[in-house]
C-alpha cells in the first residue's frame, strides 16, 4: 500500500504511461520508495515496461512492406481467405532486441516471487505477456494472460486510466494466440469484448493514443509504434468477421476502424495499413453493389460513402508516396485510379458534379504517378464526360504520345520474345497499356474529334492509326500467343468512326465527285460496323445519318434509326432523328408523338419536371402540350439524378425541336 505522499507520482505516472511519455513514467517510477519498501514491486514493473516500449520505439522498421499484401482476398477455401498480417515482433532483430527481452523476463518473473496486491499481478502478468509476444514466444504469452479475466477491470489506485490500455493489450494477445491456433472464431470474440467493453468507458473517437515517441511520415513510419493494442483490437475484429464469412458485420466494423482512424493524431499515423483497410473496405462495397446495381440505382448514401472512401484513399496515397523516382512505379496509386474510374460507373456518378469529383482524384494522382498512360487514359474518359472537350483532346494527345512510345517497345519485345520461344514467359510492366486499351481511348479519340470537336480529318487520322495498329499486330503475333485477338467490337467501332467521317466530309465537300466517294464509303464502312457489332447503337445510329443525309432515302434511315433507339433507348441522337424524319414527311402529330416518348427515356427527364412544376408549368404529357420550357434559369431540385452535359445537350435539342414541332402542329 503506497502512503499518501506518493499518491499525486502515482497519477503522474498512470498519465505518463497513457500518453506514452515512457522516459517520464521511468523516471517517476525509480523516485518511488526503494528496495524493501512500499512501492518497490510496482516501481519495477513500470520500468520495466518504459525499458521496452522505449526499445521499441527505436526500432526501425517497413509498414509498406510489413503491410504490402494485408486485406488481399484469396481463394474462399484457402488457409487464409483475407490477408491480415500480424504485428511485428522484434525477435532476432539484433541490435540488443533478444538480449533485451531475455532481461526483461527474468526481472518481472523474480518480481512474480513477491507478495503482490491483486492489482500488480494483474499488471506484471500483462507486461510479462507483451515481453513474451514481442519475442514471438507465443506460447508463453497465452500462459500469461489465460488466467487473468476477460471483463474490463475495476479502476485501481495504482493505474486507474493506463489499466484500461493493459486490458486492450492482454485481450488482442489472447485473440492472436487464438489465431495463430486457428480458432478465428474465438479471436473475433476476443477483440469484440475488448472493443465494446473499452468503449463502455471512453467514447469510440478516444479509442486511440499514439504514444509521443511515435513517429512516421518523412521517415514513412520506419519509428512508428510496433502495436498499438485498441487499434490492432478494432483492425483485427473487422478482419476476423470477413474471414469468417459475415460480410455485413465484416464492412461495418471496417467502417467503424477507418472511421475512427481518420481522427487519430497525427495523421499519418498507421496510414499504409489503413490504405489497405480502405482499399478492402471498397472493395467489399463494389461486390456488394454488383449485384444490386443492375436491380435499381444506388441510393445518394451510398453514392456519397463510394465518392468519400476515394477521397481517402488519395489522401492516405499522398500521405503514404511522394512523386516517384526514375523506374519507379506507385502500383496502389494506379489500382486506385482504375477502381475510382469502375466505381463512377457502378454507382452512376454521371452528372458534371460527379464527374468533378472525378477529375479532381485523376489530376492529383498524375502527381503521384510519372507519365502513367493509365492516368491519363482515365482522364480522356471523364473530361468527354465532363464537356470539357478541348481539355479532353489535349489529354489525349499527351496519351497518344506516352502511348505510343510503349509500342515501340512492346513490338519490339513482342518480337523478340516470339523468336526466341519465350512467349509463355512474357509480361509487361505495371502501367503498361494493352493493345485493346490503346485501341479502344483511341476509338474515344476519334468519337471526340468528330463529334465534338468537328474535325473529321482528325477522326480519320485516328482510326487509320488504329487499322496500322491492328494490322501489325497480327503481322507480329498470328497465332495470339502473346497479344490477344482484338475483339470484334474494336475493329467495328473502328469501321464506324472512320464511316462517320467520311460522311462528314461527304456533307462539307464542295465536289460532286469527292462528296459521291465519301459518301459510298462512308454507307459501305457503316454497314460493316453494324454487321461486325449488330448490338453497337452508333453504327445503327450514323448509318441512319447517312441514309437520310447522303442517300435521301427516308424508308432505309427509319428502319435503321428505330434499331438504334430500340438497343439504347436513353440515348436521344436517334429519337431525335425519327422526329426529323417524321417532319419531312409532314407527320407532325407523328413527329410530336415520338418527342414526348423519348424525352422520358432520358435520365433528365425527371429534373425537366421539377423545373417546370417549379416554374408553374404542366410537364409535357403523351398527347398533350407543354405550355413552359426549359430554359427558365432555375437549378434542378437536389433529388434529381442528372446524366452527363452529353446526355444534357441532347435532351435540351430535343426540348427546342419539340418546341418548334408544337408550333407546326
Amino acid at each position: 500500500m503506497l502512503s499518501s505522499r506518493h499518491q499525486s507520482a502515482v497519477k503522474e505516472i498512470d498519465a505518463a504511461r497513457c500518453v506514452g511519455n515512457w522516459s517520464t513514467a521511468s523516471t517517476l517510477a525509480a523516485k518511488l520508495p526503494r528496495n524493501g519498501s512500499p512501492g518497490h514491486d510496482f516501481s519495477s514493473i513500470v520500468c520495466s515496461e518504459a525499458e521496452l516500449e522505449e526499445y521499441l520505439l527505436s526500432v526501425k522498421w517497413d509498414p509498406l512492406e510489413h503491410w504490402k499484401d494485408d486485406g488481399t482476398v484469396q481463394a474462399a477455401d484457402s488457409a487464409q481467405p483475407i490477408i491480415a498480417r500480424y504485428p511485428m515482433n522484434i525477435s532476432g532483430s539484433g541490435g540488443g532486441g533478444d538480449k533485451l527481452l531475455d532481461g526483461l523476463e527474468k526481472r518481472l518473473q523474480k518480481v512474480s516471487k513477491h507478495t503482490l496486491t491483486d492489482e500488480e499481478k494483474y499488471q506484471l502478468q500483462v507486461v510479462l505477456a507483451k515481453v513474451y509476444f514481442y519475442g514471438a514466444k507465443f506460447d508463453q504469452c497465452k500462459q500469461a494472460v489465460e488466467s487473468l479475466p476477460t471483463a474490463l477491470p475495476d479502476e485501481g489506485t495504482l493505474s486507474p486510466a493506463y489499466a484500461k490500455q493493459l486490458y486492450m493489450a492482454q485481450m488482442v494477445m489472447r485473440g492472436i494466440a487464438a489465431e495463430i491456433e486457428g480458432d478465428r472464431g474465438a479471436a473475433h470474440t476476443m477483440y469484440n469484448k475488448a472493443v465494446l467493453a473499452f468503449k463502455e468507458r471512453l467514447s469510440s473517437q478516444a479509442a486511440i493514443v499514439v504514444p509521443r515517441g511515435s513517429v512516421s511520415g518523412s521517415e514513412r513510419g520506419f519509428r512508428e509504434e510496433l502495436v498499438n493494442w485498441p487499434e490492432e483490437a478494432l483492425y483485427r475484429r473487422a478482419m476476423m468477421s470477413l474471414t469468417l464469412g459475415d460480410t455485413a458485420s465484416g464492412v461495418g466494423e471496417l467502417g467503424s476502424y477507418i472511421s475512427v482512424m481518420d481522427n487519430v493524431t497525427p495523421p499519418t499515423f498507421r496510414v499504409f495499413r489503413r490504405l489497405r483497410a480502405n482499399r478492402l473496405y471498397m472493395q467489399m462495397v463494389r461486390q456488394r453493389l454488383g449485384g444490386d446495381a443492375a436491380a435499381q440505382p444506388p441510393s445518394a448514401e451510398v453514392k456519397d460513402d463510394v465518392m468519400l472512401s476515394h477521397r481517402r484513399q488519395l489522401a492516405l496515397l499522398k500521405a503514404t508516396y511522394a512523386f516517384p523516382r526514375a523506374s519507379e512505379t506507385h502500383n496502389e496509386v494506379l489500382y486506385e485510379v482504375d477502381c475510382a474510374a469502375r466505381d463512377w460507373e457502378l454507382v452512376q456518378g454521371f452528372s458534371r458534379t460527379d464527374s468533378l469529383r472525378l477529375l479532381e482524384i485523376l489530376y492529383e494522382s498524375v502527381y503521384l504517378t510519372f507519365n502513367s498512360p493509365r492516368v491519363l487514359r482515365h482522364l480522356v474518359h471523364t473530361l468527354v464526360r465532363f464537356g470539357d472537350y478541348h481539355e479532353a483532346s489535349l489529354a489525349f494527345g499527351t496519351y497518344r504520345e506516352l502511348a505510343g512510345r510503349q509500342l515501340e517497345g512492346m513490338k519490339k519485345a513482342v518480337s523478340a520474345a516470339i523468336s526466341e520461344g519465350t512467349d509463355a514467359d512474357f509480361a509487361l510492366g505495371a502501367d503498361a497499356e494493352s493493345i485493346n486499351s490503346i485501341l479502344r481511348t483511341t476509338v474515344v479519340g476519334a468519337r471526340l474529334f468528330l463529334v465534338h470537336l468537328g474535325n473529321a480529318h482528325e477522326c480519320l487520322s485516328l482510326v487509320h492509326f488504329a487499322n496500322d495498329l491492328m494490322d501489325d499486330v497480327e503481322a507480329r503475333d498470328p497465332d495470339h500467343r502473346i497479344i490477344p485477338a482484338v475483339p470484334q467490337t474494336i475493329r467495328a467501332q473502328v469501321a464506324l468512326w472512320k464511316g462517320a467521317a467520311h460522311g462528314s466530309m461527304a456533307q462539307k465537300s464542295r465536289e460532286p465527285g469527292n462528296r459521291g466517294d465519301h459518301h459510298g464509303a462512308a454507307l459501305q464502312l457503316l454497314q460493316q460496323a453494324a454487321d461486325l457489332s449488330p448490338r453497337l447503337y452508333d453504327a445503327h445510329y450514323y448509318l441512319a445519318l447517312e441514309q437520310a443525309l447522303g442517300a435521301r432515302d427516308i424508308g432505309a434511315a427509319t428502319a435503321a434509326a428505330k434499331q438504334a433507339a430500340a438497343l439504347d433507348p436513353q440515348r436521344l441522337e436517334a429519337w431525335h432523328l425519327l422526329v426529323l424524319l417524321s417532319t419531312a414527311r409532314k407527320d407532325y402529330a407523328k413527329a410530336l408523338q415520338i418527342c414526348e416518348v423519348a424525352m422520358r427515356q432520358s435520365d433528365w427527364w425527371a429534373a425537366y419536371s421539377e423545373i417546370q412544376q417549379s416554374a408553374g408549368a404542366e410537364p409535357v404529357a403523351a398527347g398533350g402540350h407543354s405550355t413552359d420550357r426549359l430554359a427558365r434559369g432555375l437549378e434542378p431540385p437536389v433529388k434529381a439524378r442528372l446524366g452527363s452535359t452529353e446526355s444534357g445537350m441532347q435532351f435540351f435539342e430535343l426540348a427546342m425541336t419539340h418546341m418548334a414541332v408544337e408550333g407546326r402542329h
